[in-house]
């Protein structure tokens, strides 16, 4: 039996510490990618059943997902922009609050909300410096023809995204500075920006920077911001997994693939039915900080079995994983624990406990 098990308890754990680190600012779940892979209903229930009532979304079928299971009564924000008119009148249909980053976003949903005689709540997405989505700093103008000549979009927030605030404090500072200017240029054209966020979960552990209204938390709650360990965070999320073979491998045999091993001795060797398909061995933090991450790279993995570690020989299969248990008493159906990021976990079913 395989499963992503999640703790519950955990991620209330991490709230609470984003509760104490905002410091009164308002709390935007972000549940983009299954909610980081935690289940994008399952952390939803636990994060409404504890006082958040606001979530972040990238997809409407999320948006879909989450009104019809009952959230109802809840705020949804697509972080999104797009111009794309069927999206659109899926959102507008739901109530979500629409991001408008481009002048053709904000034309488009602007002409299906006077088609329909009705008027559209709409965050603005400014672009910082990720260079993703968002008008353009030097498109202000842009942006104040909204409130001028689209009175069916009705501005409630304003916001932008870090591109790097889990490696370069440098960098995440000069966007923080680029956007409060922003937001002043436009507040001296007279024009409401609302609720302005700029904040995510590695800038609101790692640096000293203002939170404004709000703070928009994804990977924050599963404890997995990139990075330096955040003490206050515990890492949610874990694949448990049973043993499937165990035998004996003899002195001189060479296990393990391409970058095998040759055995230097007896060694009692478990099979474990889990690869990197499903996740495990799978280095988002790699990804975030380069080649040079992967090159200094010295750990060898390994999966907890019976309390005790068990390293991983040679390479990690696509669906499965060979330990070395031979100091552990271990038989055939013992369960292994294997450490995951959930958000790279596919091909299991998800167990909330």
């Amino acid at each position: 039996m395989k499963t992503l098990v999640i703790e519950t308890a955990a991620i209330i754990n991490n709230l609470h510490a984003i509760r104490e680190k905002a410091d009164g600012a308002g709390i935007i779940a972000d549940l983009s990618a299954n909610a980081h892979g935690i289940g994008l209903l399952e952390a939803a229930t636990v994060l409404r059943d504890n006082g958040i009532d606001t979530f972040a979304v990238s997809d409407p079928s999320d948006a879909a997902a989450l009104r019809n299971a009952g959230f109802t009564d809840c705020h949804l924000m697509m972080l999104r922009s797009t111009a794309d008119e069927e999206e659109l009148s899926t959102l507008i249909d739901m109530g979500v609050i629409c991001t408008v980053g481009s002048n053709e976003a904000a034309v488009a949903l602007n002409g299906l909300a006077e088609a329909r005689k009705t008027v559209v709540e709409v965050q603005i997405k400014l672009d910082t410096g990720f260079g993703r989505y968002g008008f353009s700093i030097s498109e202000l103008d842009k942006v104040a023809a909204i409130y001028k000549y689209m009175p069916s979009l009705v501005v409630v927030g304003t916001f932008s995204t870090y591109a790097a605030s889990w490696s370069s404090p440098k960098f995440t500072a000069q966007q923080f500075e680029t956007f409060a200017n922003a937001l002043d240029r436009l507040n001296d054209m007279g024009l409401e920006t609302g609720v302005a966020h700029i904040c995510d979960g590695a800038a609101l552990f790692k640096y000293d920077l203002e939170h404004m209204d709000a703070v928009r938390v994804g990977s924050a709650l599963s404890g997995r911001i990139p990075g330096k360990e955040i003490p206050e965070l515990e890492r949610v999320g874990f694949i448990s997994a049973s043993i499937e073979e165990i035998s004996w491998a003899v002195k001189g045999r060479r296990i393990g693939g391409e970058n095998g091993v040759v055995m230097r001795r007896p060694t009692k060797v478990a099979a474990i039915s889990v690869g990197y398909y499903n996740g495990f061995g799978v280095d988002t933090e790699i990804r975030h900080k380069g080649l040079l991450s992967l090159l200094r790279r010295k750990r060898r993995p390994y999966v907890t079995i019976k309390g005790k570690r068990a390293k991983v020989i040679g390479d990690i299969g696509m669906l499965h994983t060979l330990v070395d248990v031979t100091n552990i008493n271990c038989t055939v159906g013992d369960v292994a624990e294997l450490d995951v990021d959930p958000v790279n976990v596919k091909g299991l079913t998800i167990t909330y406990r």
